[in-house]
């Protein structure tokens, strides 16, 4: 199993959609609105991502995941 098929396992479509808009230049308030998802659950799919990628910020998560074409 290729790191791309893993991290598509690992990663749930919430997480992947928060990179998505994250490097689209969205801002967590811009998602929330966005997407009417609470702040404790987007800040949860980030923290999340950031652990499953092993980033250190939400921007190496994003660039971890556009790397992986996890995200375009």
């Amino acid at each position: 199993m290729s790191m791309k098929d893993k991290m598509l396992q690992e990663l749930d479509a919430l997480e992947l959609r928060c990179l998505t808009l994250a490097a689209r230049g969205r801002t967590r308030e811009d998602i929330i609105r966005e997407t009417d998802i609470s702040q404790d659950r987007i800040d949860e799919a980030f923290d999340n991502a950031m652990r499953k990628l092993q980033a250190g910020n939400v921007a190496e998560a994003v660039f971890r995941a556009a790397r992986m074409k996890l995200i375009s």
